[in-house]
């Protein structure tokens, strides 16, 4: 019994003694302001410069035109080479016709149009 008699009085000493500590551990903090009535100055605005947005740009593809490379035979009688130049020289006018009717009817032209029906009603 004498044991927990002694804890409590140990247990009221402490406590008596941390409460007395508190006032003394306090501080007194006065503060002034002194302002106009009415007027609120805005502290000086902060400029924050955003992040900088990267765009990557789109890849351009550009399709090649074709080309066309006429292989020539690695065989050909004397006798026949004038009926390969012929075909050459066929093939070759073909083709620059074929470009130039592709022309016209990419623009829209035709043929058997020559500009005769203006001014005429059909």
């Amino acid at each position: 019994m004498k044991k927990i008699l002694a804890i409590t009085a140990g247990l009221i000493t402490g406590a008596t003694l941390m409460s007395a500590a508190v006032p003394a551990l306090a501080q007194v903090d006065v503060g002034v302001n002194v302002r106009l009535p009415g007027v609120y100055v805005a502290p000086a605005p902060v400029y924050v410069q955003p992040r900088p947005v990267y765009v990557e740009p789109r890849p351009v593809y550009v399709q090649p035109r074709p080309v066309y490379v006429e292989p020539r035979p690695v065989y050909i009688e004397p006798e026949r080479e004038g009926e390969w130049h012929e075909r050459r020289v066929r093939a070759r006018e073909w083709r620059e016709n074929e470009a130039r009717r592709e022309h016209y009817d990419h623009d829209g032209h035709r043929d058997d149009d020559h500009g005769d029906h203006r001014g005429r009603d059909n």
